[in-house]
């Protein structure tokens, strides 16, 4: 036997077998993508720097660490007070303002809001209210005002811009300030001068920057004032509407009659509704998943009461209660208004409940 050639060989397959392993471990451990960016850019370097004094130029900048974009700039920038011919420009890492040379005010802080338009070039991760500020004088103004916002329904709080107004504005045209929300819909302005202010929150539909009350939700407290302590104004967002359900015709409304009075008891169940008190009158619908819609009003002298309503035998099945607090009395749901400072008409919250047959059930009401 020919030991070299014996040896030879098995040096060969022991090379080849070692091959396979090592193309497993390759095929076994491929690589995998890292984890998302979520990051926004971070700033490196401002002109002028945040609170510089006696700032009189008509041209600013910041560089970030990444390269960066822009989203709706031109609607989402607004300087305060008004600079004339304010423009912002992105290239690469740098975000460019400029304005008219003019004369800037005296003695006073100017601030250039920039929302949340500025975000990181590959995933558009936004630098949340993105800001510049200085002072033509000795002092940056340091008060300050907390937004609290409390909707009606869910919403992505994000989504809402927050405008301060002029207080008494009759036409809203512009903020003297704006910002967005956080996740949990708090906002804080920051180097703010001593005044009081319109709260508007809105929700920017057509991306344009502006309100439009007419199609646009939104919400507003007026009269609130800046300050130096932490205290936050809860400022109703009225994102929820009440469309009043379409009454039962008479002929359905005779059938579900018969069939009330035909029907045996033990397939039937008796509803007692349990009404808390009110003090202002209540608008209210009761609702079968057959359609089959009773009404109720709930008038306003019962102040301190709790109400039993005896609906008698009803028809099983799911039910849902809804309706509205009639705040100005005008017996229809009013939305809320900007121009006459009054929010709508309180919606009370949905609820559902099941009647078995031949049972007997007490529902409470929530007049929340």
């Amino acid at each position: 036997m020919n030991w070299s050639i014996l040896f030879s060989m098995k040096r060969y397959f022991s090379f080849l077998v070692l091959s396979l392993l090592l193309v497993g471990c390759a095929v076994q451990s491929k690589p995998q993508g890292g984890p998302r960016d979520e990051i926004p850019p971070i700033i490196l370097s401002q002109s002028p720097k945040p609170g510089e004094l006696h700032f009189n130029g008509h041209e600013a900048s910041i560089v970030f660490n990444e390269y960066i974009q822009a989203k709706n700039l031109r609607s989402a920038m607004v300087a305060t007070p008004e600079l004339e011919g304010l423009q912002a420009t992105v290239k690469g890492k740098r975000l460019s303002i400029t304005w008219d040379e003019q004369e800037l005010r005296a003695q006073t802080t100017y601030r250039i809001s920039f929302g949340d338009a500025i975000g990181d070039l590959n995933e558009n991760n936004p630098y949340p209210n993105l800001e510049m500020v200085w002072s033509t004088g000795d002092y940056v103004d340091s008060l300050r005002l907390n937004v609290r916002i409390e909707p009606q329904s869910k919403v992505t709080f994000e989504s809402l811009k927050v405008w301060l107004v002029a207080s008494n504005t009759d036409t809203v045209q512009a903020p003297a300030f704006s910002a967005t929300p956080s996740k949990d819909g708090i906002v804080t302005f920051n180097y703010l001068p001593t005044d009081s202010f319109d709260i508007l929150v809105f929700e920017d539909l057509n991306f344009d920057g502006m309100w439009a009350p007419e199609s646009e939700t939104f919400g507003f407290l007026k009269g609130a004032a800046s300050s130096s302590d932490s205290m936050a104004y809860t400022v109703p967002f009225f994102n929820a509407f009440f469309e009043t359900p379409e009454e039962n015709s008479t002929a359905f409304m005779d059938s579900i009659a018969t069939l009330l009075d035909t029907t045996k008891s033990e397939n039937l169940g008796r509803l007692t509704l349990i009404i808390p008190p009110a003090n202002t009158t209540v608008f209210a619908w009761l609702t079968h998943e057959s359609g089959y819609l009773q009404s109720f009003v709930y008038p306003s002298f019962r102040e301190s009461d709790t109400s039993y309503i005896d609906l008698g035998m009803q028809l099983p099945g799911k039910y849902t209660f809804s309706g509205f607090t009639d705040t100005n009395g005008d017996f229809l749901w009013t939305p809320g208004s900007w121009y006459d400072g009054k929010g709508n008409d309180p919606i009370l919250e949905e609820q559902t409940f099941e009647l078995k047959a031949n049972w007997d059930l007490e529902q409470t009401l929530n007049f929340k």
